[in-house]
């Protein structure tokens, strides 16, 4: 009789490991699903956050003050000031952008798609002066990243 309560002990015992062995693996397995969703997730609000931006780049008054800016005119105080929140805004999003990649939310891949169309933005000079301007009210790294695009651009 102790013969068979051994063998049930040890087969139980096996079995009780092989349930251990199987319940790891599947957390792991939601594990990694759920962070694929939170990836899906972040690119969904970067996407977002670009489509809000350009809807409000396409405004009429806004796309007047880019026109002026593109032919190199003058910007009235009030246009200054438009520009200025609107492009702070453009470099929170690309903050955030940098922020997601930081934490492995954004491929490398990816992250170095969103800096080739972020580097257009330092082609101006109107951009450039309103950087110098702002830089010191975003996270370090982020300036870092930025101002390697602008030395880089400049060679």
């Amino acid at each position: 009789m102790k013969f068979i309560l051994d063998y049930l002990d040890v087969i139980l015992g096996g079995l009780a490991a092989l349930g251990g062995i199987a319940s790891i693996y599947y957390l792991i397995q939601e594990m990694r699903e759920q962070n694929r969703v939170a990836r899906a997730n972040a690119r969904q609000n970067v996407a977002d956050s670009h489509q809000e931006i350009a809807l409000q780049g396409m405004k009429k008054s806004m796309v007047k003050i880019k026109l002026k800016l593109r032919n190199n005119e003058e910007l009235s105080k009030e246009e200054d000031a438009k520009y200025m929140s609107y492009f702070s805004i453009m470099l929170r999003s690309r903050e955030n952008q940098h922020y997601q990649y930081t934490i492995g939310m954004i491929d490398p891949g990816e992250w170095e798609n969103y800096k080739r169309s972020f580097k257009t933005l330092f082609k101006s000079e109107y951009h450039l002066k309103l950087w110098s301007f702002m830089k010191n009210t975003f996270n370090d790294s982020f300036v870092k990243v930025v101002e390697e695009l602008i030395e880089d651009d400049s060679h």
